[in-house]
């Protein structure tokens, strides 16, 4: 399970446009709280932070609530920016200098549209003589304006990761996934979809775009507090969003076997996750595929100590406290 959760009580959170959403964990390694509190319009952006005070004043009401303050703090970060880039560079490179050698290359063999980026190495292989090297990069921007809202809010951030590496640990155990496997993942919110492409359990293509809003929607309360959005499934705009997803596998399938694979592969194998309402209805229009298997993160067996179900949007955060 957990390798860096340890013996202490702990903290999960993700933001998207619509929600901040918490999964609170004890020291037996027990979730005990899912939560979730909607966001109002114009606080985030393409998972930008907008209104800093905002998110703090709503943040610091939930720590103080579930009495959060101190606790250490792991964060799925979920940035438009966020970037997967290959690069290749000699095998004389010792593996730990790799990425110093691209911090190096910056602006020249290695390109990024942003300064000052972090990088995380996240798969190398040998390819005609050389190392190929594929690294995600985020703006530090980003990553240091998140951890401050995090810190002003009384919470204590000493790990980031990102959801389609949290959502793949989960598929890879549920669903015992292999390295020969060609594997799509889509992670479809409300708002946007991020879709990356694994092989020998490595992402090799990572791509998000923005949904439509909805044309109508309403917020709700539980008894316990989760905060909640439900929309019409008739919404014309999910008609939108279904053409696009299925316009854009197409293409991915077709980029992938013919540019990333030359041919020799091709992707045989979806997995979707998110609150999208419509992600049964995606599932199902490949049940009749012989060439494709597809894998939905539904009716899980996630539950808090008290038996209480934790909702399938909160994969991402599960796939984290499981790094």
């Amino acid at each position: 399970m957990s390798t860096y959760w340890g013996n202490h009580a702990a903290v999960f959170i993700t933001f998207t446009k619509r929600y901040i959403r918490i999964l609170v964990g004890n020291r037996k390694h027990q979730y005990t709280h899912a939560i979730q509190r909607i966001i109002e319009d114009g606080w985030i952006d393409k998972s930008e932070i907008i209104q800093d005070e905002q998110l703090v004043r709503a943040l610091t009401s939930v720590v103080k609530q579930y009495k959060l303050a101190g606790l250490k703090t792991y964060v799925s970060f979920s940035s438009h920016e966020l970037l997967l880039r290959s690069t290749k560079l000699p095998l004389s490179i010792p593996v730990e200098e790799l990425k110093g050698s691209l911090y190096m290359a910056l602006g020249e063999s290695f390109q990024l549209p942003f300064q000052d980026p972090i990088i995380e190495i996240v798969g190398t292989e040998e390819v005609d003589g050389e190392r190929e090297v594929r690294a995600l990069a985020v703006p530090e921007e980003g990553v240091n304006k998140m951890v401050a809202l995090l810190k002003k809010s009384k919470l204590r951030p000493i790990v980031m990761d990102v959801p389609f590496l949290n959502l793949y640990r989960l598929f890879q155990e549920q669903f015992h996934l292999t390295e020969e496997q060609n594997i799509l993942l889509i992670h479809a919110e409300l708002d946007g979809v991020q879709l990356s492409m694994f092989h020998n359990h490595e992402p090799v293509y990572v791509r998000t775009f923005t949904l439509a809003p909805p044309t109508e929607y309403t917020a709700f309360e539980s008894r316990t507090g989760f905060q909640y959005i439900e929309v019409p499934k008739e919404d014309v705009v999910f008609t939108e969003h279904m053409n696009m997803m299925k316009k854009e596998i197409e293409r991915l399938q077709s980029f992938y076997q013919f540019n990333l694979q030359q041919g020799k592969q091709k992707i045989d194998t979806i997995c979707l996750a998110g609150d999208h309402p419509h992600l049964v209805e995606l599932k199902e229009s490949y049940s009749d595929s012989e060439d494709i298997n597809a894998f939905l993160l539904h009716k899980q067996s996630w539950g808090t100590k008290t038996g209480y179900k934790i909702p399938d949007s909160f994969a991402e955060l599960v796939g984290l406290s499981w790094k």
